[in-house]
């Protein structure tokens, strides 16, 4: 019964500011993109989380650097993880979504106008026209943000394996890649679930992590999923002393030969070759992604 007069008063208020936030932005967004970007992401977390009495605490906030121009990417167990990335970002977020999204009403309308859709059925013209976007957005110092998994994690396993496409934004436009570790957000609400629970979600945010010249978009996706993985499986207690993470210089020179001591994603690494097909060399880095780039992955 509670939760039946919870349900009673979450969804009518979630819908009613919803509704309201996008004619807003819309109209904001004909003045100042920035400004509707900020209202889709810190105003919007805050109409998700406010009727739920739902707190967010965050660590690791001094890694999150000073100026625009940089790529976060988080890992995804709920709907919650949106709004938690905006929390914990807290400056306006250039979400970049699926095509699809832009025919919803209102919402999809302030996405078309202020951040970025990818048509992923496009080929490889629609991949260049997005690259070339988003490098134009880097440089003026915006903030993009993904969720490379491309779907939520229904598993036991902590993180995915990355889409190699969602990190070739960073390999073009060099731009720095930062770790966002989301706990406990499908425990306030899984996947399937209609209703979220009151509670406390924790964003971890990790240093920095910068392509380097000689590693591939694969190479690069693991080692981007090694360290969230390292930053998600970090005690929360310990997090505090965290100044570093294996992988932030670039691939290992000497990655050992035999996968026997390794995991999936280690064995990428030390084989870039494992996850291309057989016509593609590990010499080209810089090929179009072959998969979605979705940070609003399909639920």
């Amino acid at each position: 019964m509670t939760r039946v007069l919870f349900a009673l008063w979450y969804w009518p208020v979630f819908f009613v500011l919803t509704v309201g936030a996008g004619f807003i932005c819309l109209l904001v967004s004909l003045f100042s993109r920035t400004a509707s970007r900020f209202i889709t992401s810190q105003v919007w977390a805050a109409i998700v989380f406010w009727p739920a009495a739902i707190k967010v605490t965050i660590k690791g906030q001094e890694n999150l650097p000073q100026t625009g121009g940089y790529i976060i990417f988080a890992n995804h167990r709920s709907l919650l993880d949106i709004p938690t990335v905006a929390v914990a970002v807290n400056k306006p977020i250039s979400w970049v979504a699926k095509a699809a999204l832009g025919r919803i009403p209102v919402f999809g309308w302030t996405l078309k106008r202020s951040h970025m859709l990818v048509d992923r059925g496009g080929g490889a013209d629609a991949a260049k026209k997005m690259v070339a976007e988003a490098q134009e957005r880097l440089k003026n110092g915006e903030i993009l943000a993904i969720f490379p998994e491309g779907t939520r994690n229904k598993t036991a396993t902590p993180v995915l394996a990355f889409k190699k496409g969602a990190f070739i934004l960073a390999k073009r436009a060099t731009a720095p890649l930062i770790p966002i570790a989301i706990h406990h957000s499908s425990e306030l609400w899984p996947a399937g679930g209609w209703l979220p629970k009151t509670g406390t979600l924790t964003a971890a945010i990790g240093q920095p992590l910068t392509p380097v010249a000689n590693e591939s978009l694969g190479q690069l996706a693991v080692r981007a999923q090694k360290i969230l993985e390292e930053l998600y499986l970090t005690p929360l207690t310990g997090l505090e002393s965290l100044d570093g993470l294996d992988g932030l210089e670039g691939p290992p020179q000497n990655a050992p030969n035999g996968p026997s001591s390794l995991g999936p994603a280690d064995h990428r690494l030390a084989n870039p070759t494992a996850d291309r097909p057989n016509d593609q060399p590990a010499d080209q880095p810089d090929s179009l992604p072959d998969d979605p780039i979705d940070p609003q992955p399909n639920h």
